[in-house]
């Protein structure tokens, strides 16, 4: 049999100061955690911003290179930035010997942040969202356009392209 004794003082646990260092620890590991997160997620949000302008002027762009590598004339006025272009162009096409001079148009309006294209039948469509500015500026046959586009969610970002096209000979070939 065991003998009963004086009970030595043993205590088990965690002292006051050792539990509060680990709490001190642990809230400085949390915060940095916290703040790598909310930083991600700023990121994540600002570049997806930029994705969505950026995909909004690169439709608009392809839209109006296409009409203004066709264009012949416009309603530009030399070295005047105008927010609107009208493009006019005749298709010279063959088809079973005989000869077809189609007329064809375009416009290009800003109507509130989206890019309207009209053609000449008066079918109008939208080929850019979320822009926020356009010019066309014609000096000789080349066409200088600048548009800008910035996503309605924040973080917003303005995104800018300019590109220049010259415009065909009114000439027949």
């Amino acid at each position: 049999m065991r003998e009963k004794g004086p009970v030595l003082n043993r205590v088990e646990g965690f002292t006051l100061i050792e539990m509060l260092l680990a709490l001190a620890v642990g809230g400085i590991i949390l915060t940095g955690a916290v703040l790598s997160i909310y930083s991600i997620m700023v990121t994540t949000g600002r570049s997806s911003s930029q994705v969505v302008a950026l995909t909004d002027i690169n439709r608009a762009t392809l839209a109006i290179k296409n009409d203004l590598l066709m264009a012949q004339t416009t309603d530009l006025v030399d070295g005047v930035p105008k927010s609107s272009a009208n493009l006019t162009w005749i298709d010279y096409t063959s088809s079973f010997g005989s000869d077809f001079l189609t007329p064809h148009s375009a416009s290009y309006a800003r109507s509130g942040r989206q890019l309207r294209r009209t053609s000449e039948n008066g079918t109008v469509s939208i080929v850019g969202r979320n822009v926020t500015s356009i010019s066309f500026t014609q000096s000789g046959k080349a066409v200088t356009v600048i548009i800008s586009s910035s996503n309605t969610t924040p973080p917003s970002g303005i995104e800018t392209i300019t590109f220049t096209v010259h415009l065909r000979s009114e000439e027949v070939e």
